[in-house]
């Protein structure tokens, strides 16, 4: 087969703008510039020199970028129909954690070996539509002394995940994907949780004295990379922001993940049954409870026999009200038209559209099935329907509403 091509991914180079921050790496930079960047992906197992890349980099594109293996398994390419996927570059600056779960990776003497100097720098690429995650740091090493300079070699650390967004009805297990790839040494994680700008750390693994904080379920296999994390039991509380950070002896790594909790709403009409007489309005109460998150629509219809369905437009809603599980309910009212003899088969729905209900939404319907006795005399028909719609105003012989018995 024909060898496998490099794969080729446009991406942003952002770093400090000169003269802010002395060196780089501040806290809180002042500027920033962005410039476009080749993240160039060789096939597994293979190297491309950077000196052969150069002559084809696109005019825009400055050279001298490290260029990394991979150590994830897709195609950074996107086909027809495909999401496009996000790659930003920055400058990355190796450094001791201050975290007390990280602090003794380094060991006791601290500082910085040989073995940090050379160019760093940190590669975050995210395809939330193929549920796909990764940040490497990709190395370039300088020249050694005496020793006769080679192709500079990048060695990578990568944190990934597999579940970049996420949704989940109330009360449902959520597996939260993070795993890494790096040399082996001891190393430390972090899963912190943020929403509604608040955040709190949730379980810390401390890698040196091999610790755990008490929380929420770790997969942490002995000799595994595998660092993902469980929720038991869904609540709105859980929605937000998961970050699992992965610290290794002067890096870290981090991914981001967004838990959404929904659950759609539950739906009933009321009253039933209710009474209905000629020629006077009647008020009609949908119930939508047990909902999350909040916003959700309502469109009231009357559907008259022979005749296109009208929207109601006499409407109103009660404030929400939510649960000590923070799920919400309202109630949506609608005034009827007065009832006519020509009614007769007619329905009223209530259609409900809400994100946990997908396109389609939900729709209640009630048909009025309008039974009593005869005019003038005579047997009573029945009253059939009236258990289905919860309306019984009379019928005539020939389909004319009786007056009711006073």
């Amino acid at each position: 087969p024909p060898p496998l091509a490099a794969a080729k991914l446009g991406c942003w180079f952002v770093e400090e703008a000169s003269g802010g921050g002395g060196g780089g790496g501040s806290v809180m930079p002042s500027d920033l510039t962005q410039r476009r960047a080749l993240l160039v992906l060789p096939p597994p197992g293979q190297r491309l020199p950077e000196a052969a890349l150069e002559p084809d980099l696109p005019a825009e594109v400055e050279p001298g970028l490290p260029d990394a293996r991979p150590r994830w398994c897709r195609s950074a390419r996107p086909g027809p129909g495909e999401a496009e996927v996000a790659c930003e570059l920055n400058p990355y600056y190796p450094r001791e954690a201050h975290v007390p779960w990280a602090a003794g990776l380094v060991g006791p003497k601290g500082g910085c070996p040989r073995s940090l100097d050379g160019r760093w720098a940190i590669a975050t690429i995210q395809n939330p539509e193929a549920d796909f995650g990764v940040s490497s740091i990709l190395h370039r090493e300088g020249p050694l002394p005496g020793k006769p300079p080679e192709v500079p070699r990048v060695t990578t650390a990568t944190v990934f995940t597999r579940t970049p967004r996420l949704e989940s009805l109330l009360g449902k297990d959520v597996l939260l994907d993070c795993g890494f790839s790096a040399p082996a040494t001891a190393f430390s994680v972090e899963w912190r949780h943020q929403h509604s700008g608040a955040g709190r750390v949730i379980l810390a693994y401390d890698g040196a004295a091999q610790r755990m904080t008490e929380g929420a379920r770790l997969f942490l296999d002995p000799g595994s990379s595998n660092v993902s994390l469980q929720l038991k039991g869904a609540q709105v509380r859980h929605e937000g922001t998961y970050i699992c950070s992965v610290y290794l002896p002067h890096l870290q790594a981090q991914q981001a993940m967004e838990l959404k909790i929904v659950q759609p709403p539950k739906v009933t009409l009321r009253p039933v049954p209710f009474p209905v007489h000629l020629n006077t309005h009647t008020d009609l109460a949908c119930e939508i409870s047990g909902h999350y998150p909040q916003s959700v629509s309502v469109v009231w219809k009357w559907h008259s026999p022979g005749a296109p369905a009208k929207v109601l437009l006499e409407t109103w809603e009660s404030g929400h009200r939510q649960a000590p599980d923070g799920t919400c309910s309202l109630t949506s009212f609608a005034r009827l038209p007065a009832l006519q003899s020509g009614d007769q088969g007619g329905s009223y729905s209530c259609h409900v559209s809400h994100v946990g209900l997908g396109q389609a939404g939900l729709q209640r319907t009630l048909k009025l099935k309008v039974a009593g006795r005869l005019c003038g005399g005579g047997r009573t028909a029945g009253g059939e329907g009236v258990k289905a719609a919860g309306v019984s105003p009379h019928l005539g012989r020939r389909g004319r509403v009786c007056p009711p018995d006073t």
